[in-house]
């Protein structure tokens, strides 16, 4: 069923953005990936997107409120903000 209309490919897609995040935590002084093959930040950038992508693919298969997501959005940044500004 289309990958039940995306979500199976946001929850892919949202574990490996948590695993190259992690690996990035390990590695914060370098850009450089053990395995050889990229940059942390290339691939840090990559899944990022990916996970957008699959976001937006659910939000219109399932007829979500995209300006009121997109809101939330703005509403989270802010706080997020916040919160770094915060941190010693």
């Amino acid at each position: 069923m289309l990958e039940k209309k995306g979500l199976v490919k946001l929850v892919e897609e949202c574990g490996e953005l948590s695993q190259i995040a992690a690996k990035k935590m390990t590695r914060m002084d370098s850009d450089e990936h053990w395995d050889g093959q990229g940059s942390i930040q290339f691939r840090l950038e990559n899944e990022i997107a990916d996970v957008i992508a699959a976001a937006k693919i659910v939000i219109e298969n399932f007829g979500l409120n995209a300006e009121r997501i997109d809101q939330r959005i703005v509403d989270k940044y802010r706080l997020f903000c916040k919160w770094m500004e915060e941190q010693p």
